[in-house]
């Protein structure tokens, strides 16, 4: 949360899936920072609920955030819905260069 407000984001976090589909089902978010790896609903899961259950105009961009570096993680990431992938740990530069990579596909 510290580097998004650094960079100038206002960013609120969340501590399992199933938090993070209620919070985007009760507002909108233009860009989620999901972990792939969170108690009770893991990312994945929470990803294919919020493709499901959103209408396309609150779909928000997904960016996976995950430790795992497997063979096929990434593929699997984005066969859920997520749009982007970041490995931890989690560096300025990588969190910059995946907002810098959502915000191009929205302009």
């Amino acid at each position: 949360l510290k580097i998004l407000e650094r960079m100038g984001y206002v960013a609120e976090a969340v501590g399992n899936g199933r938090e993070a589909v209620e919070a985007l089902l009760a507002r909108p978010y233009d860009i989620v920072l999901m972990d792939v790896s969170m108690p009770e609903m893991d990312g994945i899961e929470a990803t294919r609920r919020i493709r499901r259950d959103l209408p396309p105009e609150c779909q928000p961009w997904i960016i996976a955030v995950t430790a795992s570096a497997l063979s096929g993680d990434r593929e699997r990431c984005l066969e859920a819905g997520m749009n982007d992938y970041i490995s931890k740990p989690v560096s300025v530069k990588g969190i910059r260069a995946a907002l810098e990579r959502a915000l191009a596909e929205a302009a």
